[in-house]
């Protein structure tokens, strides 16, 4: 074999068990290919004791380099199928936060596609007409009843008005109902003038055409709650027609059931004209809102109001009114709400303070204080977003408009959620190493309880990473009533076999 073969050959060799190698476990990687190389070269000069290669034996030494990666499969067949954590990295800080922060951005994600997020907001920034009122007496007094005679309203409109500018009139009976719906009760239904939505500031959409049969029938608008119960939330139901109590009427469009507080809740608003209600139902009582005029709105106290209208023969009469906007307030103001309710609550779950930082047998270093400071704080960040982002998602997941149910869950929610996330934060920091900030383990008892006034008695855990002990009293006293540190000096390190890391 020449020289330049024999350079080559072993240059392929090496190759052979660096790749076999590779297949080999992490921790047995280096030792192996010593190993390997180091019988390599006790091959090559059985093979060559004349320091000249032959073709056979370059042939039993490539043999002998691929049989290595025989050896490193058997390896990798007997390595451990689960991996045995380290106990540094079961208590790791980094990997708290990573959790945390995963959880945040998972809760966070889903947010923002919620719909009824984004109508609660809308509903804050654009709140409803607090001009709106609902009339509860036409007397002046102090009994409230909202029920006025329709002859009341006709003679309110007949007549220009100073305090308020539009009225509108409706009156409820139930009747039966049939055609798409899913079930034959009985239905709430109202008997509206064509300008309710309007005077509330609600339009419902008129995109269906009166076409063939459906022209003049007389117009009416689904409740939200009742096209969710009947028609199973279905777009298709605009434009269709139903019967009720006998009559048809086509369905025009869906009207939100919490932005107004209008009275009885009907499930269908039937639109009819003053003059067809003046002929089908002149004595009928109902409810009158009004849009007031600036002069109206100046005389609002707070959410009331006390006006007067005339009447054709000239006379005046004293009304009182409420108004009927729900006003929104925000997600975000929800949460800083239930989040200042959760601050206040603190004292009555955990104490702040557990660990008698005073009596220490050392101080920590200023880089130890303040990374344990930064990581209390980021703990503490996660937590609060979470109960910003999770109670969102469980309130608005079940709403897609604005709902005043939907603030309700949103409110206990975040609160819940921050006060039992502030609590853990405070709980998890007083049993973390304040040098590696690492979860002490290894709990055992120590002392007995008729010596608690002599010695300790209670529960001791250790930092894997061989910097402080732990002790926590079982029967508190009034000389040690708190958790302390005990930091270990160096004649406790041949105990632990591996050094922590920093973090």
């Amino acid at each position: 074999m020449t020289r330049l073969a024999d350079v080559i050959l072993r240059a392929a060799h090496l190759a052979f068990l660096s790749c076999a190698s590779w297949l080999v476990p992490p921790a047995q990687r280096q030792e192996w290919r010593r190993e390997w190389t180091s019988e390599l070269s006790y091959a090559r000069q059985t093979c060559a004791p004349a320091q000249t290669l032959s073709w056979r034996g370059a042939h039993k030494l490539t043999c002998f380099c691929l049989g290595s990666f025989q050896d490193a499969v058997c390896l990798r067949r007997m390595e451990p199928k689960e991996r045995v954590s380290s106990v540094f990295e079961l208590g790791s800080a980094r990997r708290c936060i990573l959790w945390l922060g995963a959880i945040v951005v998972c809760c966070a994600v889903i947010a923002h596609y919620l719909p009824g997020i984004r109508s609660q907001n809308d509903a804050a920034q654009k709140p409803p007409n607090a001009g709106v009122i609902l009339i509860e007496s036409a007397q002046g007094g102090q009994k409230l009843d909202s029920l006025i005679p329709f002859q009341a309203y006709r003679n309110w409109t007949s007549v220009r008005q100073q305090f308020f500018t539009r009225l509108a009139f409706y009156w409820t009976e139930n009747l039966p109902a049939s055609g798409a719906a899913k079930d034959h009760r009985k239905w709430r239904v109202a008997h509206a003038s064509n300008d309710l939505f309007a005077v509330v500031g609600v339009e419902p959409p008129t995109d269906a055409a009166d076409t063939g049969n459906d022209a003049g029938l007389p117009r009416a608008v689904l409740s939200r709650s009742a096209w969710r119960r009947q028609f199973d939330s279905s777009p298709a139901v605009i434009g269709a027609t139903a019967s009720v109590a006998g009559r048809q009427v086509r369905i025009v469009g869906i009207a939100p059931d919490d932005t107004w507080r209008l009275p009885e809740k009907p499930d269908l608003w039937i639109l009819e004209s003053d003059a067809k209600m003046a002929r089908e139902s002149p004595h009928a009582s109902g409810y009158v809102i009004a849009q007031l005029s600036s002069e109206g709105r100046g005389m609002m106290i707070g959410d009331a109001v006390r006006i007067s209208s005339f009447t054709p023969n000239g006379g005046a009469i004293d009304l009182f009114g409420a108004t009927l906007a729900i006003p929104a307030s925000g997600t975000f103001s929800l949460y800083a709400f239930a989040f200042f309710l959760a601050i206040l609550a603190m004292p009555a779950v955990t104490s702040v303070f557990q660990s008698e930082s005073e009596l220490a047998s050392r101080r920590l270093s200023f880089r130890n204080r303040v990374r344990g400071w930064v990581f209390l704080g980021a703990k503490i960040g996660l937590v609060t977003a979470l109960g910003y982002f999770g109670a969102t998602d469980v309130a608005y997941g079940w709403f897609a408009g604005y709902s005043p149910s939907a603030e309700l869950l949103q409110v206990i929610g975040s609160f819940g959620i921050c006060l039992a996330g502030l609590r853990w934060a405070v709980m998890d920091q007083c049993r973390r190493c304040p040098v590696c900030l690492r979860m002490v383990t290894h709990p055992a008892q120590v002392g007995i309880a008729s010596s608690n006034f002599l010695g300790w008695y209670g529960t001791e855990m250790v930092c894997m990473g061989g910097h402080a002990l732990l002790h926590v009293p079982n029967l508190p006293t009034s000389w040690f009533s708190r958790q302390r540190w005990t930091y270990l000096d160096k004649s406790w390190d041949f105990l632990f076999a591996t050094a922590a890391g920093r973090f």
